[in-house]
């Protein structure tokens, strides 16, 4: 008589069961891997705009009265409007005497909109004279790709990305939400991240910012207080590296950690109860053949390993199944849904199917429950008429 029961046979003949538990457990995989992976779009897409652009350029606003010294008691509004321009001149001096420091200035500000697959976000766009553009451009290593550069005011140009998520095309009118028919896009252009610039609208008079080209700056505070500009949190606004990591980590990573979580722990007590329900359904309709193994010489111990070979087999494919529908759905994602969008993307999270892996593993775990107690409850064929199971 053989010792070793085998879970191939039971497969064979009860496919249907079996391809029930594998899909049911590959299609959790799918969800919980493709939640994932729509969240995540946020997070690398916001990393161009949080690592990308303050790694080259540099934004400020400072406070009149408390950083810059202003007496604006005494002053009225166009003394106070000279005076603050002529303080943020004086800081653009002293930034251009930094090393690490290509070029500064004083001047206007824009902000384009990045619509993610959750949440937006804006990202500065300089405006300055036409013959500065093809230098912020070389800075950036951006290359004008289609129309043309700005040259009368009013005009801008933006990469192809805020182009698609924005729905722009060359001849429409920049973010009409916020700043009306001011700003026009006359060129498309093509780099490393989002971004884009242009020539200010001409009656620009206050609300400037300092801006700053460099490269290897992350903590812009840090050189400001070098010439006695002490940033405060509360009322100065620096738009550096140092700011992009903090914000990236708390107000994307962190959200959508807690999202995710959420969203994770909701389908496994989902699957745990159904899947719980439903093989305990199967086990009870094997009793008969497990009463009928032990009657003819087999030990619980040889049924419960085919029965963990059954289900090593059906986790092990339904992780296979589930891992390949996951990428090839990603892959489709990404071409027909996110590229077209203009975002950004990551096909592989390999801490995504780990967590899975141990997820299931404590499912595994909790079947053991029903498994234990249905071995526990085998009789011989003889009292078989009489269990009450």
């Amino acid at each position: 008589m053989p010792q070793k029961l085998s879970a191939i046979n039971y497969i064979k003949n009860n496919v249907r069961r079996v391809v029930v538990l594998t899909v049911s457990l590959g299609l959790s995989f799918v969800l919980v891997y493709l939640t994932q992976f729509m969240l995540s779009t946020t997070e690398e897409s916001f990393k161009r705009i949080v690592f990308q652009n303050t790694r080259k350029m540099q934004v400020m606003s400072f406070a009149g009265k408390t950083t810059l010294g202003i007496d604006a008691d005494n002053m009225g509004d166009e003394e106070f409007i000279a005076a603050y321009i002529e303080k943020n001149r004086a800081v653009v001096e002293e930034l251009k005497k930094n090393e690490g420091v290509k070029d500064a200035w004083y001047g206007k500000v824009i902000y384009c909109l990045i619509t993610a697959a959750v949440g937006q976000m804006t990202y500065e766009m300089p405006l300055v004279e036409k013959e500065k553009i093809p230098e912020i451009l070389k800075h950036f290593e951006a290359e004008l790709i289609g129309g043309r550069l700005p040259e009368q005011p009013g005009e801008v140009v933006l990469d192809n990305l805020s182009m698609k998520n924005n729905g722009y095309v060359i001849g429409s009118y920049f973010n009409e939400r916020n700043y009306d028919k001011d700003y026009k896009i006359v060129g498309v252009i093509e780099c490393d991240t989002y971004f884009g610039c242009g020539i200010p609208y001409k009656d620009w008079a206050a609300g400037g910012m300092v801006v700053v080209l460099s490269e290897g700056i992350e903590d812009m505070a840090e050189v400001l207080a070098g010439f006695g500009v002490n940033v405060k949190e509360n009322f100065d606004t620096v738009v550096d590296m140092k700011w992009g990591k903090k914000f990236l980590q708390e107000e994307v990573v962190d959200v959508i950690a807690n999202s995710t979580q959420l969203i994770y722990m909701g389908i496994i007590i989902l699957l745990l109860i159904s899947l719980t329900v439903v093989y305990t359904t199967y086990l009870r309709d094997r009793h008969n053949e497990w009463c009928l193994y032990c009657s003819i010489g087999y030990s619980r111990g040889n049924i419960y390993c085919a029965v963990m070979r059954e289900l090593l087999f059906t986790f092990g494919s339904a992780f296979i199944l589930g891992g390949v529908i996951s990428i090839l759905a990603a892959i489709l994602l990404k071409n027909f849904m996110l590229v077209p969008q203009g975002l950004q993307c990551k096909l592989f999270y390999p801490k995504t199917i780990v967590d899975i892996f141990c997820t299931w593993v404590f499912l595994l775990g909790i079947l053991q429950i029903p498994v234990r107690y249905a071995l526990y409850r085998i009789r011989t064929v003889d009292a078989i008429e009489d269990d009450l199971y």
